[in-house]
């Protein structure tokens, strides 16, 4: 992925949003690195901040490394987010995800370092749902 593909989901890096896209033909909203629209196929495409709250779609356990120095494997949770606006979204989960229950598990953006290809998110806590 390029540095451009990399900091297209970062946003302004300090003002700590997501971004996603937005069609300027028929202004619907899109995944970060969507490159044409998936209904009118315009490619005349803005970033716009996401509210960066979603709820998961689907989620996998994997082993990743995190440090280069310790090139150790540390459990991680890849996960597909539905943003509030519509788009999904690929992203790592910062934190436990619950058990599967009737009830969507709510997650919230989280900067994360400039090193990471995916934007990160943290589960809600019950009250913030």
């Amino acid at each position: 992925m390029t540095t451009d593909g990399m900091t297209r989901w970062q946003g302004l890096a300090q003002k700590c949003e997501l971004m996603i896209q937005r069609c300027l033909n028929c202004t619907t909203l899109l995944a970060p690195l969507m490159a044409t629209c998936s209904a009118c196929q315009g490619s005349n495409l803005e970033r716009v901040p996401s509210c960066g709250v979603g709820s998961i779609v689907s989620s996998k356990v994997v082993h990743r490394e995190v440090n280069e120095a310790d090139r150790g494997l540390v459990p991680c949770t890849i996960a597909i987010v539905e943003l509030d606006e519509g788009p999904w979204v690929y992203t790592w989960i910062d934190g436990d995800v619950p058990a599967p229950s009737d009830c969507p598990v709510r997650v919230e953006f989280r900067p994360a370092s400039r090193a990471e290809q995916l934007p990160v998110f943290a589960v809600r806590s019950a009250g913030q749902r």
